[in-house]
């Protein structure tokens, strides 16, 4: 006995291994289950073991499958050995697919082609199979309005999410009892059963997914022993919940979660909370988004492992799981306060009053802002960011996009929005070995299309092994990405007079008058200007008089000393050079032994800079390869030299800056060798920024290259416009000589033109035009003398 599973995601392979073993184990059912993962283009021999499961099968299930080369193939390979399948059901695939759906006397391909020849009134069986088919019609299309939100408007706004979509499950939940009431004779009793098996499908516990299987066979494939099973009922799990891996259930309300979550016992698994800041605390809490499919087949080791490490840095999670992948109504529900009368601020019985004063917010207070479109801030949100584990757009997931109605959502929401990313079409070997990193599907669906919603931070956490069943965690990348969210988290919490800041300037090439050089902006203008806005907000920084000041100060100060193109805020010996960064023998093995030739003096590797109170402007160091300054960029092999790798060793382990700020377009950092997208622990863009959150000044006239700073260096960005420019022409006296030769050109009468070509003679010395210019007359009628 065969089955053929073929799908998109990480989700169902685990499930669909544990159904052959208990269905085998209880019902020697010798079961074969085959499953393919079609999320990315497969290989030739990939397809040709598929084809031939598919050729041995006689259930094939195809689920999700919209890519148009695997779609294409799979629809050729159905057709060519449809004779050997008792059953073939379709889920929520393209329509081509979708027409290949055939079970016993349902054969829609079958029936579409009769309806487009004959349309004219059928009486009996065929008239039974036509209602079958509306129904099966009025069902997807009812699925597919949910998915997209619904249709309901109100007063000329969307509110579909609140009232459809939120209800969908609850509506598939009573499909099972409706159906009962539907009749069973001919295509009308495959079409029941094309229901119930969705509505399995729609809640993928791995009870569900055995029952599912067992469904399928036991109605479609002869066998004497299947007709005596009982199929268990469906079990019905919450649309949306808040999951936590130490948790006996899912929290179908935040109350309910809170009160669990504060009265963890001393045995949990889950270290308690270390920070001064008490559990649940609005200002110390990150908002978890996860696939509703992986928590309830119950594959989330990956999100365990990343839950534990964000709890593990002092922060609490409120994790919740949504439908279909829009995440407003689990946003709205368990992240903000509904009660508009109050703030949520959780208490717990191990926190004392001095504990409490210190975790207030001392910073200076702004008042709310407010723009036409309602208010910027939301003191009722109970949680300080929100990060997206699901792989998809904020509304919308996996079928379509709609950013406008994310980013208004997020807008009023006013919280940090991130997009984390776990590998779910290819294998986490594929990705180490890849040159790449994330192949063209991960990378469209789990990177370009978050960050049309907004998002941040595509770090790679988790994926599944090119052995393994479900997805696991990259532990390290685990601990690295919690990390990053705690440093994000304090520059929101902490008194702004402690932050320390770091902003850099680029060089290239390297000479003291290419220092602050940047695309479309005057780099020291904009620069002081932003030291006096944050002194104004409350940072402790000491401002220069002037940005004339602010420049000399940087390429002046002690750099002769070291002949260095400006300032030397620190030297770092080569001992602790060692001992602070863990990459210093893979850098020796491009650039010999420490501290070589950039940016050194002596045994000392030089950082270039000045610091201002707890402001530093730093000046990057350079790729190293001035004759040839590409020969680094994105490069499959190499590294940057010592110099560079010091420069942004001294920002995170000797200044300790919270932050670090890439001041214009562009610096070299995001550019060094590594994967193009979907970076590992040995690319170096993510050595170099490590758990700094990075924050570029970029113009706003080159999204390409922005987009290379968000995904290679886990920048966010904040644009700033190029200036006007128009034609300059001519001007002062360029424009009176202009006018001269125009007249002279012009005039008729001898006594005249000799007058104006004196004038032009005058003019001519006076701007400083060279002799022949002026040599005849003749020279002065040609019309190439000056440009018009």
């Amino acid at each position: 006995m065969n089955v053929s599973v073929l799908y998109v995601g990480s989700s169902l392979l685990a499930p669909l291994k544990n159904a052959e073993r208990e269905l085998n184990r209880d019902y020697k059912l010798n079961l074969r289950l085959a499953a393919a993962n079609f999320g990315s283009p497969l290989s030739d021999s990939e397809w040709l073991a598929i084809e031939n499961d598919l050729k041995q099968a006689e259930v094939v299930f195809a689920i999700h499958v919209m890519d148009g080369e695997n779609a294409t193939r799979l629809i050729t390979a159905l057709d060519n050995y449809a004779t050997g399948h008792a059953a073939v059901i379709v889920i929520n695939c393209m329509p081509d697919l979708m027409r290949r759906t055939r079970m016993g006397q349902l054969d829609v391909s079958r029936l579409l082609r009769k309806e487009e020849v004959n349309g004219q009134k059928v009486e009996g069986e065929k008239r039974t199979s036509r209602r079958a088919l509306a129904v099966l019609s009025a069902v997807s299309s009812w699925v597919g309005r949910q998915a997209r939100g619904g249709d309901g408007k109100q007063n000329g706004k969307q509110n579909g999410w609140r009232h459809g979509h939120g209800q969908y499950l609850k509506v598939i939940d009573k499909l099972p009892g409706i159906l009962r009431f539907v009749p069973t004779a001919g295509a009308m009793r495959d079409a029941k059963h094309y229901l119930n098996i969705f509505c399995y499908f729609l809640q993928p516990t791995p009870k569900n997914i055995r029952s599912m299987i067992l469904y399928a066979l036991k109605e479609y494939v002869p066998d004497d022993q299947l007709r005596r099973v009982k199929v268990a009922p469906l079990e019905r799990l919450p649309s949306v919940a808040i999951y936590h891996p130490d948790a006996p259930k899912l929290f179908e309300s935040f109350e309910a979660y809170r009160k669990w979550y504060l009265g963890r016992s001393a045995k949990s698994k889950v270290p308690r909370l270390t920070s001064a800041h008490a559990a649940l605390e609005p200002q110390s809490t990150v908002g978890l988004l996860l696939m509703r499919p992986q928590v309830v087949s119950k594959t989330t080791r990956h999100y365990d492992a990343l839950i534990r490490a964000i709890e593990a840095e002092g922060l609490s999670v409120i994790s919740a799981l949504s439908t279909l992948m829009d995440n407003r109504e689990a946003v709205t529900k368990f992240f903000v306060d509904d009660d508009q009368s109050k703030v949520q601020r959780p208490k717990s019985n191990a926190r004392t009053k001095d504990q409490a004063s210190k975790t207030e917010d001392r910073r200076p207070k702004t008042g709310a802002k407010t723009t036409d479109r309602g208010p910027l801030t939301n003191d009722r949100s109970r949680v300080s960011q929100i990060v997206s584990l699901t792989g998809f757009s904020f509304v919308g997931g996996p079928a379509m996009n709609d950013s406008e109605a994310a980013s208004e959502f997020l807008r009023r929401l006013n919280r940090p929005y991130r997009s984390a990313v776990s590998l779910d079409t290819q294998t986490i070997d594929a990705w180490r070995e890849s040159q790449t990193g994330l192949n063209p599907v991960q990378a469209g669906m789990q990177i370009a299309i978050p960050e049309i919603d907004g998002a941040t931070e595509p770090f790679i956490y988790g994926g599944i092994p090119a052995s393994g069943v479900e997805p696991v965690a990259l532990n390290d990348r685990c601990v690295r990405f919690a990390r990053r969210l705690k440093r994000w988290n304090r520059l929101r919490t902490a008194p702004r007079g402690e932050l320390k800041l770091a902003l850099i300037l680029f060089c290239f090439p390297p000479n003291k008058g290419n220092i602050g050089t940047a695309a479309d902006l005057d780099v020291f203008p904009s620069l002081w200007d932003t030291l006096n806005k944050l002194k104004a907000e409350g940072y402790a920084v000491d401002v220069p008089e002037t940005p004339e000041v602010l420049r000399e100060k940087l390429i002046g100060g002690n750099a002769e000393n070291f002949a260095s193109p400006a300032n030397v805020a620190y030297r770092m010996n080569v001992d602790e050079y060692r001992r602070l960064c863990p990459y210093v023998n893979d850098i020796e093995n491009e650039w010999g032994g420490a501290p070589g030739t950039v940016n050194s003096f002596g045994s000392d590797l030089l950082i270039q800079g000045l610091q201002l109170g707890n402001v530093f402007i730093g000046v990057q160091p350079t790729f190293g390869y001035e004759g040839d300054p590409m020969r680094l960029m994105m490069a499959r092999s190499g590294a940057p030299h010592h110099g560079f790798m010091a420069f942004y060793t001294y920002l995170t382990k000797v200044l300790d800056a919270d932050a670090v700020v890439h001041v214009g377009t562009h610096g070299a950092m995001e550019f060094m060798p590594g994967k193009q997208i979907g970076l590992s622990d040995e690319c170096w863009p993510d050595r170099l920024i490590g758990e700094l959150p990075n924050i570029y000044i970029y113009s706003v006239n080159n999204p390409s290259e922005g987009s290379i700073a968000k995904r290679r260096s886990y920048a966010e960005l904040i644009s700033y416009l190029t200036p006007p420019i128009e034609n300059a022409g001519l001007y002062r006296g360029l424009s009176t000589l202009r006018d001269l030769l125009m007249s002279y050109r012009q005039a008729n009468n001898d006594a005249e033109r000799e007058h104006l070509f004196d004038s032009i003679e005058e003019w001519s010395r006076e701007l400083n035009f060279p002799a022949p210019v002026i040599a005849n007359r003749d020279m002065v009628s040609r019309t190439d003398v000056l440009p018009s």
